[in-house]
């Protein structure tokens, strides 16, 4: 098989490091393995591209021939997969590259042998917890192994019997004859779905499961400046692993909740506050609530509509940073909707003084609309 574009089958740019693409390779030959896709002819012809792409892209000769000519050898295609799998079939490939992760690995595993799943929580914090982070204790439901037959699925506590299909292996291996060689494919087996056991008088509290659901708890730090869709891992607070696997991990997504006063962009918080016209057209210094206090907000003379004052360090942290971000408060001029006649004449007056046409007040339209009134 000739692939074209080795960087375009492991979805990696030209420019990717050698461990970028290492990472694409496996997560690749993972999801397209033909022991983990048995009922998926294609999933093999994928496999072999995939292994072929990355036999090109990990090999720094081959790699620098297919960059400068388009391809890797004097003839199209030449050094494919062949090269790189050695004939040895995809279950000894899969296995030297992922060690005992790979399919073959379950040969030497004991029957029984079941790693726990990871389980997914979700929490929410508020833009004061995110400020100065908060420990969360979170309850959940897992599956632990079962205490009344500790494990072993059977009613009196005896060791299961040995799966008679697949000889205690969990799996069912068919070695073929093809033209790259003798090619294994291992299949889960379909008598004790890889347990490798059997179990005839079952217990009755987990009814031959082997696990049971029970309420867990479990204590998190969620660290300061964490963001909306961020993962943190408990390690070891998943399902429960049977026959010397490893238990699972809890891994919780964090939510931040919108906030009435304040709008987040990253590490910086966005407000707005309302201003007078001699506010705005002097200056002043405010004091606004913060996420953890009053904060002085300095008003320059001459301040326009929309126009947005930076109060530095008022913002949120960086994750696992010391500093902290900016707050931007927004300028919102308010003018008035009703005038006294003193404030009429003021306004008047502060027309003539800046050389300005002196309105003459309009109740619907104009930028002072409403403001004056005419004297009859």
């Amino acid at each position: 098989m000739a692939v074209t574009d080795p960087y375009a089958v492991l979805g990696v740019p030209r420019d990717a490091t050698p461990d970028q693409i290492k990472s694409a390779y496996r997560k690749l030959a993972r999801q397209y393995h033909p022991d983990v896709n048995p009922d998926d002819p294609g999933a093999e012809e994928k496999f072999k591209e995939v292994s072929e792409a990355y036999s090109i892209l990990s090999d720094s000769d081959k790699k620098a021939r297919f960059d400068r000519y388009g391809v890797t050898d004097d003839q199209p295609g030449a050094g494919g997969a062949g090269d790189f799998m050695g004939g040895g079939g995809f279950g000894d490939i899969f296995e030297a590259f992922f060690g005992a992760a790979g399919g073959g690995a379950q040969r030497n595993r004991r029957p029984g042998y079941r790693e726990g799943d990871d389980l997914r929580a979700e929490t929410v914090v508020t833009l004061q917890e995110v400020l100065s982070g908060v420990e969360r204790t979170l309850r959940y439901k897992r599956e632990r192994v079962c205490r009344t037959c500790s494990g072993n699925g059977t009613a009196d506590g005896a060791v299961p019997s040995t799966c008679p299909t697949c000889k205690g292996q969990g799996v069912v291996v068919r070695v073929a004859q093809t033209l790259l060689g003798s090619m294994r494919t291992q299949t889960t087996c379909p008598t004790c779905q890889g347990s490798g056991q059997q179990i005839t008088d079952a217990c009755r509290t987990c009814h031959g499961r082997k696990t049971e659901v029970s309420d867990a708890e479990v204590s998190i730090t969620i660290p300061p400046g964490v963001e909306s869709g961020m993962t943190l891992r408990a390690g070891g607070q998943g399902n429960d692993g049977l026959g010397g696997g490893p238990t699972g991990d809890l891994y919780v997504v964090v939510h931040v909740a919108d906030d009435q006063r304040f709008d987040r962009e990253g590490q910086t918080l966005r407000t707005a506050v309302d201003l007078t016209f001699a506010q705005a057209a002097m200056g002043d210094s405010l004091e606004i609530e913060g996420l953890d206090g009053l904060i002085e907000v300095g008003v320059p003379a001459g301040t326009q509509p929309g126009d947005v004052l930076r109060v530095r360090g008022e913002g949120l942290p960086r994750l696992q940073g010391s500093t902290r971000g900016d707050l931007l408060v927004e300028a919102n001029i308010v003018v008035p909707t009703k005038l006294n006649d003193a404030q009429q004449a003021l306004l008047k007056e502060f027309a003539e003084v800046s050389g300005e046409p002196v309105p003459k007040g309009h109740n619907k339209e104009g930028f002072l609309g409403g403001l004056f009134k005419k004297k009859k």
